[in-house]
C-alpha cells in the first residue's frame, strides 16, 4: 500500500509538472507573439525638437517614403576633393538612433572621398510610424532609390550594422550597388530567436515570427563585392552567425571575411584590422 501511495504521488507530481510546463510555454508563446515588434526592433525615439551634435560637418534631412511618413536622416559630405566618389548609405542596428555621434563612423568614408548618409527607420529617433510587414523592406528600397538618384555614375556602397545588415543585404540583392559592407551580421532572425529561446521548439517560433529576416536567403542574390566583419567575443550576435552566413558566399569572387579577435559587438572599428580592410575594399571597387 505504501508503495502504491508513492507511485500515485509521483504520478500526480509528474502531471502537475507537465501541466506547469505547458502553461509556461503557452505563456511564453503568447508573450513573444504580442511583444515581438518591441523585442526585435527595440525602438528608441527622440523628440522632434532634438538638436544633433556630431564630430563631423553634417546636414539634417528628411525623406518622404510614404504618405505622411518622412524619415529623418543625417548627411555627411566628403571633404577631400571637389567631386565626390559616391555615397555610403548606412542601415543602423536596433536599439539606437541618430543621436549617437555618427561623425565617427562617417569620418573614415568622407576622408576617402565618399559622402555618407544614415537614417532612422520608422519609430526610431524623429522618424514617425512603426515598422511592420508592409514597410520593413519597402522603406530601405525607397531610401536607396531616393538617395542614389543624386549619384548617377558614382559609386554606391551599402553599409549594414547588426540588425541593419539584413536590410542592407536585401537592398544589395535587389538594387545592385557597387559594394556591400556588413558589420556583425546574423544568419536570420529565426535563427537568432532559436538561439535566444532554446526552450521553445523551432517549429513554434517559425509559426509566430512575423519578421524571419532571412539574410541567408538574400545574400545568395548579391552580385557585388562583399566584406563581412565580426568580433569573436560578440555576445549580441554570436560570431558563428557570420561564419555560417559567409559560408554561403565564400565561393563567390570579391568576398572577404574579416575575423576581429577579442572584439565585441560595439567595438569593431577599434580593432586594428578594421580600417585597413575597409580601405583595401574601397580601392578594389
Amino acid at each position: 500500500m505504501q508503495r502504491l501511495g508513492k507511485i500515485s504521488s509521483m504520478k500526480r507530481f509528474l502531471k502537475a509538472f507537465l501541466v506547469g510546463m505547458v502553461l509556461l510555454l503557452t505563456g511564453n508563446y503568447i508573450y513573444l507573439y504580442n511583444a515581438q515588434d518591441t523585442l526585435i526592433f527595440a525602438y528608441k525615439t527622440l523628440p522632434t525638437s532634438y538638436q544633433y551634435q556630431m564630430s563631423q560637418k553634417f546636414e539634417e534631412r528628411s525623406y518622404c517614403v510614404d504618405r505622411g511618413i518622412e524619415l529623418n536622416a543625417l548627411y555627411f559630405p566628403q571633404v577631400t576633393q571637389s567631386e565626390t566618389k559616391g555615397i555610403v548609405i548606412c542601415y543602423h542596428g536596433r536599439g539606437t538612433n541618430l543621436s549617437r555621434d555618427w561623425g565617427k563612423l562617417s569620418k573614415f568614408y568622407i576622408q576617402r572621398g565618399y559622402d555618407f548618409i544614415v537614417y532612422d527607420y520608422r519609430g526610431f529617433g524623429k522618424s514617425p510610424g512603426q515598422i511592420d510587414t508592409s514597410n520593413i523592406y519597402s522603406d530601405p528600397i525607397k531610401m536607396y532609390e531616393i538617395i542614389t538618384s543624386e549619384y548617377k555614375g558614382k559609386k554606391i556602397i551599402v553599409l549594414g550594422r547588426s540588425m541593419g545588415t539584413n536590410f542592407a543585404t536585401y537592398v544589395a540583392a535587389t538594387k545592385k550597388p557597387d559594394g556591400l559592407v556588413l558589420d556583425a551580421p546574423f544568419y536570420s532572425m529565426l535563427d537568432m530567436a532559436c538561439l535566444t529561446k532554446p526552450y521553445i521548439p523551432r517549429v513554434l517560433i517559425e509559426k509566430i515570427l512575423k519578421y524571419p529576416m532571412r539574410t541567408n536567403q538574400f545574400i545568395k542574390k548579391v552580385d557585388c563585392p562583399i566584406i563581412v566583419f565580426h568580433g569573436t567575443v560578440d555576445k549580441t550576435v554570436p560570431y558563428c552567425e557570420s561564419v555560417r552566413l559567409f559560408d554561403i558566399i565564400k565561393h563567390k569572387p570579391k568576398t572577404q571575411f574579416v575575423k576581429l579577435e577579442g572584439v565585441d559587438h560595439f567595438s569593431l572599428m577599434q580593432h586594428p584590422d578594421y580600417e585597413p580592410s575597409i580601405d583595401g575594399f574601397l580601392k578594389e571597387l
